[in-house]
């Protein structure tokens, strides 16, 4: 029986899952990462990132954190080191090219006719069912170049795949009549920690955002200056953002709101009467739960 390669686009998280159940299933991988090393997001962060949820939630359900991490939430040093243990654990460094980054895919060996197809009928449910191939063109770090054949294809490169979301502003209303330095989150992050440290230490930093690497920002803003030069958070919409640490009665509210019994916590148009009766019961307790949050703040 001819074996079966599947490529798979990505170093990170993904891609050493994708990596470690194909080879479980008997298959040859080929994981292909542009960068000099595994981890994806967790190679390039903020020097006082730490992980933004309980490490049991963040957890390979067959690697357990070490014993050596005692904290709830690891610095980003650690969880990096927890990814590559995993890799070496499970013998999947033998499968990347790292330095190797993938310019080109083409599929070929079916006709024009079957791929224009796929767009109303996505095939038989069997993954290597047709009889068309993955080309993949990559470049090595010396820029040399070479094609690699597999009939099956993963892509773990993430939601922006290193590609800086900036929003789009009219001519003379964005950063082009800004007197300061205007710089992306995703930037910042693949700085070496001095160089960032250098860049905002004395100044006055806005940080445009509310999500995980503007807070991580904003941290490291504080860390640098200190309250002498607060950093100021801009947000269109007020988020909940749970402080970490944040308990009640021994239990982390975290694990109550990121948990399906959130579910119950509201009230849903066209929701069965009894929902309705358990969210009004239960409305005095998230009222406290609200209070008690902003006093943790």
């Amino acid at each position: 029986m001819e074996e079966k390669r599947v490529g798979i686009i990505g170093g990170g998280i993904s891609g050493l899952l994708a990596c470690k159940y194909t080879l479980e299933k008997g298959l040859i991988p080929i994981v292909f990462e542009a960068s000099n090393a595994i981890g994806g997001v967790w190679t390039q962060t903020i020097e006082s990132t730490r992980l933004q949820s309980p490490k049991r939630t963040f957890e390979f359900t067959d690697f357990p954190w070490p014993k050596s991490v005692r904290g709830r939430y690891p610095h980003n040093k650690e969880v990096l080191k927890y990814v590559e243990d995993y890799a070496k654990h499970f013998g999947l460094m033998g499968y990347i090219q790292l330095n190797t980054k993938v310019i080109g895919i083409n599929y070929v060996g079916v006709s024009g006719y079957d791929m224009d197809s796929w767009e109303f009928w996505s095939g038989n449910g069997n993954a290597f069912g047709s009889e068309g191939k993955w080309q993949i063109l990559v470049q090595h770090e010396d820029f040399t170049t070479q094609e690699y054949e597999v009939e099956f294809l993963i892509l773990c490169i993430g939601r922006y795949s290193g590609l800086a979301n900036m929003p789009e502003f009219p001519l003379g209303e964005g950063p082009d009549i800004f007197a300061g330095k205007v710089i992306h989150s995703m930037d910042f992050s693949a700085m070496d920690n001095e160089s960032a440290r250098e860049l905002i230490k004395g100044k006055r930093v806005a940080v445009i955002g509310s999500q995980k690497s503007a807070i991580d920002i904003a941290a490291e803003c504080a860390n640098v200056n200190g309250p002498e030069i607060p950093c100021t958070l801009v947000q269109r919409t007020i988020p909940w953002a749970l402080p970490s640490g944040c308990f009640w009665w021994g239990a982390t509210l975290g694990n109550l709101y990121g948990s399906r019994f959130s579910e119950l916590l509201v009230h849903k148009p066209g929701q069965n009467i009894i929902y309705s009766v358990v969210a009004s019961l239960l409305a005095p307790m998230v009222k406290f739960l609200e209070i008690h949050t902003l006093k943790k703040k």
